[in-house]
């Protein structure tokens, strides 16, 4: 359990860091750019939407990790292969649940981290987002 607890920690503190580094990184470079403000807003969701397939990514790696020193699987009605560790996550990532791919052992609690991870994360976007388009708002009305 101590190392589904380390595994969790360090994921989730790397997705949050990667997340962060991603998002605000654009949303400061777009504020710069003079491109036209509803080019900027789709630019900016596309890119949140790649940081959270990158921390999605990252948990992906979690559950290899796990795997390999076997403090749990991920088991269905086929062989997991590389793609359904991903899917998993995703389903994970998003809170969707779906149960076709369930987590055993002590992945289990790295799937419950993820899914408070990315409820957070998804949360912190659409909030830095909203900001963004109240800031081209003001730029706008001036």
């Amino acid at each position: 359990m101590i190392l589904a607890i380390v595994i969790s920690a360090v994921t989730f503190v790397l997705s949050g860091a990667l997340h962060y580094a991603i998002v605000s990184g654009a949303i400061r470079h777009l504020g710069a750019a003079s491109y036209h403000r509803g080019r900027k807003l789709v630019t900016a969701l596309c890119v949140s939407g790649i940081a959270h397939l990158a921390a999605a990514s990252l948990y992906a790696l979690a559950y290899g990790l796990g795997r390999a020193l076997e403090i749990g699987d991920l088991s269905g009605d086929t062989p997991t292969t590389a793609m359904d560790v991903f899917y998993f996550s995703l389903v994970s990532y998003t809170s969707l649940g779906l149960g076709d791919i369930v987590p055993t052992g002590h992945l289990r609690f790295v799937a419950g981290v993820e899914a408070l991870n990315g409820f957070l994360l998804i949360s912190c976007s659409a909030a830095m987002l909203f900001l963004f388009m109240t800031e081209q708002s003001e730029e706008r009305r001036q």
